[in-house]
């Protein structure tokens, strides 16, 4: 076969596929006799081989070793021939014989007649690589196809390191357009991309599609390159068909949109032009499977009941690109959003900033705003990422503006991001962050490493987890896992969603592959409640609730929301009543208000932080929320093998329970409300203060401004504040537990290891310390505080070291001081009373003459005139909370 330029994936590849995404191609399945005949690649070493006649199949295996695998995050497997070959990469025999792998991972020959599959170390190996002779193209004058030739190639690969900047996008479409063209070629293939890697790819029935895919793209584009005319048609008919691709990418198996007249034709051509470009034994194959299913009467159909007739795609989720801006100190938005009006900018830009106005609030003078929709494009959204980071560029030259830069709720980034990426456990500052705003796991790994801990279970009830991956190997209890939308045992995951939140939670570490999870000692439930979709019913999720309750996990993770159900509430506090600690997401409006089941009582919620330690923009706040914790741009395992960086509240609810996993593990006979109260009270403080006055409003149902509650020591946007791992495990290590400090009382009490130095702090300034003694009891003595007052204590204990939020809570009015004598020679009336009391000394009518405020032990002196014998004095004393005692009566004596 002649070598022709061409790009291995173009838009009429794609149209193809969707157009057959109409049936199930039959697949082949290897033979077992061939794939244990796999001969073995060396890391650098390159081998030869040769195959005679199209559809025949020569199989590899790579088995990388411990010292590949650490220096290595992935392999980059190349295969070289003049001949059309199909390449397929596998994780593992059994995926082989049943040719199921991921898209990425498969390739054929093309341009210069070399092939590349970047493959991650993500299993434990070996894998297994597919080499398929495909034959010779169709000749153009519809002549008889020659011989095929015998193909020759070679194959062999190298460990490399991928790191977040070296992502490769997939090429652009080669077909020559205008510059019109190509602006709108890009966004129709977008749209057909979409569809492929969110729908189509989301089914048994979609995946099925990619052995006959791959098989016939080599020689569709092949026919395009060479063909000017024919690239010109193709892209008409994909102009005709952008409404079809638009609804299907946004609403997936929900599309209303019918086929058209126009529609079937630009089908119907773009259909015969795929059977004229493959050879003559993927002619009939299609052939044969259109006719079955009457390929060409498709007008008046409904996109969406074609897709789930034929069960090919699953319901998608759109997404949105915003930008976000603070504006600078004592300046407001209106200031910007005036601004705007004389500033010096493209149309494009103007247009794009317009939305400015509508920006939401998130902290102080920081807010964020969506870029408006494009009308021409039946309002769907259009922005691209050029767009959103020339907005930002925009905003970010206003005088009344400090920065301005794009926001993504959510970024897939392929590739094996290893340990230095995962800001959550470290973070150096990079990326815009702000250095240790982490949740301190170094120091926590360092103290509980010298600790013997038990394994823990924890339950991650979301879309299933892949247990097949290195990094979760003999981390997760399949034994133990169940499918409730299957209705059977195999907990997989099919959407990548659950795996993500299992590798938060308990990755391996130190194995060389892949990441690093927070809990070592977790074992994972896996119980799958939300399909492929990334959906489930009420019914489905309280049972997965009530299950993994019955099978012993002490934690749950719900990285989901929706509506209050009745029957969710009842299997929240079924799992309550068994002591296991529910963990849940927030939710990802940005709203003032928190999803449900966030806000139950039986749980607790968890919020989003970013990197610059602040609530994240996207994240529920409000009444209700407990703590937050890490949840914006975090990396964690997909099935593909590969680690995705995700943004979400569904991100930062792992990092909770997987902490409060760590504090079972550390003490299984806790209860969860202990943890709970531990997890919360040692915290970091996140909360933001207002530098120009200016807060954020709330407003009732008829438009009134009501006033933020305020709880003391509980942030309204980041909750009692961020996780901090090593104070948590630390208190949990010394067994520390503090009494209710009252604003009357004049010590904090209570218990930890004996020797566990304490200090009670307010801001800096130490109030009084001491050491827990051989019954384990301490008592710090100071001063009464104010009701309300936030006071920090600090246990230290070897590498043990943790600072617990105290709130002080209103106690019991003071009692009535005691009154030493009072003689006519005294100059002072003195007594006992409570610690800082305000000690009023009052003559016969009940006016004050004199006051003072007793000392720390609650001694007083309070001077006076001498007064004449039989003179009558009342003393009381008031408290901190401003309430006074009864009066004591005192008669002057000689």
């Amino acid at each position: 076969m002649k070598r022709r330029k061409f790009s291995s994936v173009v838009a009429a590849v794609l149209i193809f596929a969707l157009i057959f995404s109409l049936f199930s191609p039959g697949t082949k399945a290897a033979a077992a006799g061939a794939i244990d005949q796999a001969a073995a690649l060396e890391n650098g070493k390159e081998q030869t081989g040769a195959m005679k006649e199209p559809e025949q199949v020569k199989w590899y295996k790579v088995t990388p070793g411990a010292t590949d695998i650490q220096k290595n995050s992935h392999m980059a497997l190349t295969v070289k021939s003049d001949s059309v070959l199909n390449v397929s990469v596998y994780p593992s025999k059994e995926k082989a014989l049943k040719d199921e792998t991921f898209e990425m991972y498969r390739s054929f020959t093309a341009e210069d007649g070399k092939s590349e599959v970047i493959f991650p170390y993500a299993w434990s190996g070996p894998y297994y690589v597919k080499v398929e002779y495909l034959g010779e193209e169709e000749p153009e004058d519809g002549g008889t196809a020659e011989a095929a030739a015998e193909a020759k190639y070679t194959i062999g690969y190298k460990g490399t390191k991928k790191q977040p900047s070296d992502l490769e996008e997939e090429e652009a479409c080669p077909v020559e357009m205008s510059v019109d063209q190509k602006k709108s070629g890009k966004g129709i293939l977008d749209k057909l991309r979409s569809i492929r890697d969110e729908q189509l790819s989301q089914t048994a029935e979609g995946k099925e599609l990619t052995s006959l895919y791959y098989k016939a793209a080599p020689f569709i584009v092949a026919k395009l390159a060479l063909n000017k005319t024919a690239r010109n048609e193709i892209y008409q008919d994909l102009v005709t068909l952008k409404p079809l691709f638009d609804d299907v990418s946004e609403n997936g198996a929900s599309s209303s949109y019918k086929v058209t007249e126009k529609d079937q034709k630009a089908i119907n051509r773009l259909y015969d032009k795929a059977l004229q470009s493959v050879p003559s034994f993927l002619k009939e194959e299609i052939k044969k499977q259109a006719d079955r299913l009457n390929m060409k009467q498709l007008q008046g159909k409904t996109a969406g009941a074609i897709l789930t007739e034929n069960n090919i795609a699953a319901k998608s989720e759109v997404q949105t690109t915003k930008v976000i801006f603070k504006v600078k100190d004592n300046k407001s938005l209106s200031s910007v959003h005036n601004e705007m009006k004389g500033f010096s900018a493209s149309a494009q830009s103007k247009k794009d900033i317009s939305n400015v106005k509508k920006a939401k609030k998130l902290f102080d003078n920081l807010y964020s705003f969506e870029l408006p929709k494009d009308e021409k494009q039946n309002g769907a959204y259009t922005a691209s990422a050029k767009r959103v980071k020339s907005a930002a560029a925009t905003l970010s030259k206003m005088s009344n503006v400090e920065f301005a830069e794009p926001v993504q709720e959510y970024k897939s980034l392929a590739n094996d991001i290893q340990y230095p990426y995962q800001w959550p456990l470290k973070n150096n500052g990079e990326n815009g962050g702000v250095k240790n705003a982490d949740v301190k796991y170094e120091p926590a790994n360092t103290l509980l490493s010298k600790r013997k801990l038990n394994d823990t279970l924890i339950a991650v009830v979301d879309t299933g987890v892949d247990s097949t991956l290195a990094d979760l190997k003999g981390k997760v209890r399949t034994d133990l896992g169940h499918n409730f939308v299957g209705r059977n045992n195999n907990a997989m995951d099919d959407q990548g969603h659950g795996t993500h939140v299992a590798g938060i939670i308990a990755a391996q570490s130190d194995n060389g592959y892949s990441m690093t999870g927070l809990n070592a000692k977790a074992k994972i439930i896996p119980v799958k409640v939300l399909d492929s979709a990334g959906s489930g019913d009420t019914e489905q999720i309280a049972l997965g609730i009530k299950y993994a309750a019955d099978k012993g996990a002490k934690v749950i993770n719900l990285s989901l929301g929706g509506g209050y159900s009745r029957v969710l509430e009842f299997a929240l506090k079924y799992a309550a009543d068994k002591n296991v600690l529910i963990a849940a997401a927030s939710g990802n409006d940005g709203e003032n208000a928190l999803s449900y089941p966030a806000s139950s009582k039986y749980v607790m919620s968890v919020g989003a932080t970013n990197r610059m330690d602040m609530t994240a923009d996207f994240s529920n706040y409000g009444k209700g929320l407990d703590i937050s914790a890490p949840g914006s741009d975090i990396p964690s395992l997909v099935p593909n093998g590969n680690v995705t960086y995700m943004s979400g509240t569904s991100m930062a609810t792992p990092y909770a329970a997987a902490a409060a996993g760590l504090l079972f593990a550390q003490n299984p006979k806790l209860k969860r409300t202990e943890v709970e109260d531990m997890l919360k009270k040692t915290a970091d403080d996140i909360s933001f203060e207002s530098v120009d006055g200016g807060e954020e409003e709330l407003y009732d149902d008829y438009g009134d401004p009501i006033e933020i509650p305020k709880t003391p020591g509980v942030d309204w946007h980041s909750g009692y504040g961020r996780l901090n791992v090593m104070k948590a495990v630390s208190a949990a290590d010394l067994q520390l537990k503090v009494n209710k400090l009252e604003s009357t009382q004049t010590a904090v009490r209570g218990s930890a290891k004996e020797g566990t130095l304490i200090e009670v702090m307010n801001g800096k300034k130490k109030l009084g310390s001491a050491k827990a003694g051989k019954d384990n009891a301490f008592k710090v003595n100071i001063a009464t505080q104010k009701q309300d007052q936030v006071l920090y204590l600090k246990a230290t204990k070897g590498d043990a070291k943790t600072s617990y939020k105290v709130v002080v809570v209103k106690g019991k009015p003071s009692g009535t001081p005691k009154v030493n004598a009072v003689k006519t020679k005294d100059t002072a009336v003195k007594g006992k009373a409570n610690s800082k009391a305000m000690i009023r000394v009052k003559n016969k009518s009940k006016k004050v003459i004199a006051s003072a405020k007793a000392d720390a032990k609650g001694t007083f002196s309070v001077k006076i005139k001498k007064q004449k014998a039989g003179t009558v004095l009342y003393v009381t004393a008031v408290d901190t909370d401003k309430k006074e005692s009864k009066e004591a009566k005192v008669v002057v004596e000689k």
